[in-house]
């Protein structure tokens, strides 16, 4: 092998190896971009991640046959504890995972005419308190950054059934302006609060009422 072909190989290599997809960072809201899916994020595969870090949470979440509540300690304590790590993402994304998968169930249930999507709105809205209570409990900005960045996604509307629980939503939201000292993050909220309450029925059923 001559010197100019040897070069030529090491420039090929070099570039191969700037080109690489590096991993992506878990340490934030991971279904900020996935459009209307909230089980992938283009190549992200989030459900497929959190499933082992929290199997007893979603085995009832993505069970539409279990009435049983989904167990929140785990996620509630991974949200808040600190130092914040990977922990408090990962229950971030878990509680947005089961909010999608429990608005989807409560619409389902409303189209084929059972009651039990009362319930399952109420228990969409409970594992929404999670990173609602995490916002006042930490103030790292980062987390709660990514915090309003899920609920910038559901004020999108994006995922399919997301506004199901809008009421309680804009009620959850606006709870924390006031806990908010930030102005930029203060004004997000307010803007998302006024989205969701925008999107609010003419007639609220049962399961829209605020907080």
């Amino acid at each position: 092998m001559d010197g100019k072909t040897a070069l030529l190989l090491l420039a090929i290599a070099a570039l191969g190896t700037g080109c690489a997809t590096k991993p992506l960072d878990p340490n934030r809201y991971r279904l900020a971009h996935s459009g209307s899916s909230w089980r992938v994020s283009g190549e992200d595969g989030v459900l497929e991640d959190l499933q082992p870090r929290y199997p007893d949470f979603f085995q009832v979440v993505l069970d539409p046959t279990r009435s049983d509540e989904a167990p929140l300690g785990e996620l509630r304590d991974d949200l808040e504890k600190e130092p914040i790590d990977r922990a408090n993402y990962d229950a971030l994304n878990a509680a947005a995972i089961g909010y999608y998968e429990m608005n989807l169930r409560g619409e389902q249930f409303r189209e084929a005419g059972d009651v039990a999507f009362m319930t399952a709105g109420f228990r969409a809205a409970k594992i929404v308190a999670v990173p609602w209570r995490a916002y006042m409990e930490i103030h790292d900005e980062a987390l709660r950054g990514a915090i309003l960045d899920f609920f910038e996604d559901v004020a999108s509307g994006e995922k399919q059934s997301s506004g199901r629980t809008t009421g309680r939503l804009a009620g959850i939201v606006h709870s924390l302006v006031e806990h908010e000292a930030d102005p930029d993050r203060r004004a997000r909220l307010q803007r998302v609060a006024a989205t969701l309450q925008a999107a609010l029925p003419p007639l609220p059923g049962l399961d829209d009422e605020p907080l």
